[in-house]
């Protein structure tokens, strides 16, 4: 079985101890404050997760390796599956997707792989408060590094609208 939008954390402690490929991703950031995703990692997450940081994972800086503008461009669908790669991330997995900031970052993170064209990804209900409620395991620190996998890009599952598409449609 796969999760495609919420589990919880007793599901996500059973799907840990099935060996189901799984990785886990804290996407805890602070708008402001970008070195504090860092901080926030350090000082606790779920045993075994990855970081996926705002400003290095999921944003893209240079214009032309970006899809659209803003404050926080998405990076191109390639260079996605790049980062997702050095994560140690492929296509047979199980994500979960988890802050401590009421699924503002993600949430992102969600829509992303959803984007990517995988339909695995789940967010943790609750977030990291409510993994440590129900006695998940946390850890402090670095986790150890994974190996570099591979994350080939399906047809996405969800569509990146801006203005200019309604625009053009006449809506």
């Amino acid at each position: 079985m796969h999760y495609t939008h919420l589990i919880s954390a007793d599901q996500l402690k059973a799907l840990q101890a099935s060996g189901a490929p799984l990785l886990v991703f804290d996407c805890s950031s602070e708008l402001g404050n970008p070195d504090k995703a860092d901080a926030m990692f350090a000082e606790k997450h779920i045993a075994g997760a990855v970081q996926a940081h705002l400003e290095r994972d999921l944003s893209a800086h240079d214009p032309a390796n970006a899809v659209n503008g803003g404050r926080h461009p998405l990076p191109k669908r390639e260079l996605f599956a790049q980062t997702l790669q050095a994560l140690g991330f492929d296509n047979a997995m199980q994500a979960v997707v988890y802050d401590r900031n009421g699924a503002n970052y993600c949430g992102r993170l969600w829509w992303m792989l959803k984007w990517a064209g995988h339909d695995a990804v789940a967010v943790l209900d609750g977030g990291l408060q409510a993994w440590q409620a129900a006695g998940g395991a946390v850890a402090s620190g670095d986790e150890p590094a994974r190996f570099q996998s591979h994350f080939r890009l399906q047809a996405p599952l969800r569509r990146l609208v801006n203005v200019a598409g309604p625009l053009q449609q006449g809506i």
